[in-house]
């Protein structure tokens, strides 16, 4: 009997955050979706039964926090959505990763948003996930670049390394 290919989840968090599905067999696809909202929040439940219905091995989230040049109601918004995905991963009961931004981009060497780092995460997440480019198209995809960039940093550093 052949064992299951894995499967990675990673989460951008933030109401305008994304969740990626990366298969590592599958060379050039990955799968990109905007993250589930009700009522202006994320919606924790169907966050949860998209991870169990696709089974990931391990779910890898961006780590934030707070940056008080954004403002109080932003972190505040960022926290929220940011605990509300963390409790939808463990609900699920899927094994957690946590990358910062940094240590993703500088993976990739994607620059950091004020020097083009959003349009920079598109182009080459289009380069990477060929067969997913339509996922990226729009100049508000980044978020979706930015999860299915985590995904592959897990698959070329955790999964390879065996650290997840």
């Amino acid at each position: 009997m052949t064992e299951p290919q894995p499967c990675i989840a990673a989460i951008d968090p933030g109401l305008t955050g994304a969740i990626a599905f990366l298969f590592p067999g599958e060379v050039g696809q990955v799968t990109v979706e905007d993250m589930p909202l009700a009522g202006g929040e994320i919606d924790s439940g169907r966050l949860r039964r998209r991870i169990v219905q696709m089974a990931p091995t391990i779910v890898v989230i961006e780590q934030v926090h707070a940056m008080p040049k954004n403002g109080s109601i932003a972190s505040f918004k960022l926290g929220m959505a940011y605990g509300a995905a963390r409790a939808a991963i463990e609900a699920a009961g899927v094994p957690t990763h946590l990358v910062t931004p940094n240590t993703w981009k500088k993976h990739h060497k994607v620059p950091g948003k004020t020097a083009g780092g959003e349009e920079a995460a598109r182009a080459l997440a289009i380069r990477l996930f060929p067969g997913s480019a339509d996922s990226f198209g729009r100049v508000k995809d980044h978020n979706r670049a930015d999860a299915a960039l985590i995904a592959a940093y897990a698959a070329n550093k955790l999964l390879r390394t065996g650290e997840a």
